[in-house]
């Protein structure tokens, strides 16, 4: 285990959670002094923010602040850092302090502030307000600390080394289960812990106030400067949190420019995005309704703290072998993923709402003779579809945004556009990855917008509604169906047919994200892969050896090609070398020098080699 890894995961943890606790404390202070119409605005907003695809909110900050960022000459402060990491992570999980707060202060008793009429300000605050609060407070920074420290797609595109970030490259290199397992022990302790505190704590319940609440004398009791303060503070706290990325992905011409050519070339990954998430959603909302009252599913919230790139590689233990290779390998093992993420939120929901009926209605139809199933279509239903719907679709945004949980488990042809945007943003595409945010924000509100336009044609909504669930498991059907044919013929007046060899896996012959092919002088296949790894085929596709890059701790190979002396060129881009290794895996030489001078290389990214033996390589960026 890194003790270096472990202090920078605590450093940024600690930082981010205290930084979103004072943020989320003023939004919290400043929203009960304001009218209730007030308050569910800034709540609407809160939401919005916590809500936000990280990634969006990434790409904000590097426009800004990045390497090469519009405000860098202003302000010169580098993203790429640990206090970069804590800035985004803070501004992202404010609204989990705002809501906790606001939920105490709105029912605090208005006897205890008027008991004392001298109350005011920071006195109102330490006497009155905090006191309040105190029973809660540990839990909810323990639950910012669990979510900033298991957050994974900050510090990864950030490329700061945390526990969750490191476990992903590390993992994706070499495939060791038992590395993983140790790199897993403090990711999963703090998970447990949180849920055993929750479980003896009290329940804080978010929802309507009863009663005309404090608010009214809280704006007696805080004075003008105060008021001002907290109003001021507010306004930044949403400006930089929210309206900014907003006004980033909007603002920037590149984004309109490359919006459709960018579209054009993700629509299969939107089609795939759309699917995996309305289909876990389907079926989080249908296990939930069937189960709400079987308290044993509460336990469900440990994965949705637990790391996704944790809850992946579980899921590739399991189902990586033979007899389970078709689930593996189809859109059912990203659905499953996706239901145990998100299982949590969604039966926590539904089993609020089924509570929450009234009893009165269900004993009347008790009486009146209905059986089990109208109890459920004609009264339980109806009464629940509200929420059932809210559930549902807090679920498909979860799972639209989600990259973490995907990334090591995706099936081939099954990129979503969340993880797209993921690898584009690794690589600095910031108009591409906005017209593609944008798209994503689009498939956000394409549910309430079919609803909307389902209410206006209700009878036309009823009358398809079963057809539609019909389409949705036959998609299913279709993403499990079974492997293809090895061999396919093609129309080419240069080829009969494509071969297909290997499949995802790490063992031999299969392969993780190949990234290089060559050909040697006997035909026989090279191709290296996400986990450093060379693989080398015989022309019939026969596995015959293997060999591993000596590093890869800074990146991948990629880029191969045959010299004239037969041996193979593989090219290293983040070490700036490139390796000449004998068909048998040997390394004959290496050479290269980082740098952008003549000679030098930057980030090589392919190698070509032509009659006369001379190497061409070619670089990443526009020169």
């Amino acid at each position: 285990m890194s003790w270096v890894l472990l202090q920078n995961s605590f450093l940024v943890g600690i930082g981010a959670t205290f930084l979103a606790a004072n943020l989320g404390a003023v939004m919290a202070l400043g929203a009960i002094s304001f009218s209730w119409r007030t308050r569910q605005t800034l709540k609407v907003l809160s939401a919005l923010t916590l809500a936000l695809p990280h990634f969006l909110v990434i790409n904000t900050w590097l426009h800004y602040f990045g390497h090469a960022g519009t405000w860098r000459s202003v302000l010169p402060f580098n993203i790429y850092t640990l206090p970069g990491a804590i800035l985004v992570l803070g501004l992202l999980l404010w609204p989990v302090t705002f809501f906790v707060l606001s939920a105490i202060w709105e029912r605090l008793d208005a006897a205890l502030i008027e008991s004392e009429p001298l109350l005011r300000d920071g006195a109102l605050l330490k006497h009155v307000l905090w006191p309040a609060a105190r029973p809660v407070v540990f839990p909810a920074l323990l639950l910012l600390l669990v979510l900033s420290v298991n957050n994974f797609a900050v510090p990864a595109l950030l490329q700061v080394r945390v526990f969750p970030a490191e476990l992903w490259v590390r993992f994706n290199t070499t495939f060791d289960y038992r590395s993983a397992a140790l790199l897993a022990v403090p990711l999963m302790a703090g998970p447990l812990l949180l849920l055993l505190t929750l479980r003896r704590s009290a329940p804080i319940t978010i929802g309507p106030i009863a009663g005309p609440g404090p608010s009214t004398l809280l704006r007696t009791r805080l004075s003008l400067s105060w008021r001002t303060g907290l109003m001021m503070g507010g306004i930044i706290i949403l400006g930089v949190s929210l309206w900014l990325p907003l006004w980033q992905i909007a603002g920037t011409p590149g984004t309109w420019k490359q919006l459709g050519s960018a579209w054009f070339a993700g629509v299969s990954a939107a089609g795939n995005s759309a699917f995996l998430a309305g289909t876990t959603a389907c079926l989080v909302t249908g296990i939930g309704l069937i189960s709400w009252q079987r308290r044993a599913f509460a336990f469900s919230w440990f994965f949705l703290l637990l790391p996704g790139v944790l809850l992946g590689i579980l899921l590739i233990r399991l189902f990586d072998r033979p007899w389970t290779g078709l689930f593996y390998q189809s859109a059912g093992v990203v659905v499953l993923a996706y239901a145990l993420k998100y299982m949590g939120p969604g039966w926590h929901f539904i089993r609020r709402a089924c509570l929450g009926l009234d009893l009165q209605l269900l004993e009347v139809a008790s009486l009146e003779g209905a059986s089990r199933w109208q109890m459920f279509t004609r009264v339980r239903l109806p009464c629940l579809a509200p929420q059932l719907a809210a559930a549902w679709y807090v679920t498909y945004l979860l799972c639209l945004w989600d990259v973490e949980t995907l990334v090591l488990i995706v099936p081939p042809g099954q990129e979503t556009l969340a993880l797209r945007i993921f690898n584009l943003l690794h690589y600095g595409y910031t108009s591409q990855v906005n017209a593609l945010s944008l798209g994503l924000l689009g498939l956000a509100v394409l549910p309430p917008l079919l609803w909307f336009l389902g209410q206006r044609c209700r009878a036309y909504f009823h009358r398809v509604f079963a057809v539609r669930c019909a389409l949705l498991f036959l998609g299913i059907t279709v993403s499990c169906a079974p492997e293809v044919p090895r061999l396919h013929p093609i129309a080419s007046s240069l080829f009969n047919q494509v071969e297909v060899i290997g499949s995802r896996g790490t063992g031999p012959g299969r392969f993780n994200k190949p990234r290089s092919v060559a050909v040697d002088q006997q035909d026989n296949l090279f191709v290296a892969d996400m986990t450093g790894r060379v693989q080398k085929f015989s022309p019939d596709g026969t596995f015959i050896t293997s060999w591993q890059m000596p590093e890869t701790d800074k990146g991948k190979p990629k880029g191969m090609d045959r010299d004239r002396e037969g041996n193979i060129l593989l090219i290293e881009p983040h070490y700036s070398r490139v390796n000449h290794f004998s068909p048998e895996g040997r390394l004959v030489r290496s050479w290269g020098i980082g740098g952008t001078n003549a000679g030098e290389l930057f980030f090589p990214r392919a190698v070509a080699v032509n009659s006369r033996g001379e190497i061409f390589v070619s670089e990443y960026g526009k020169t």
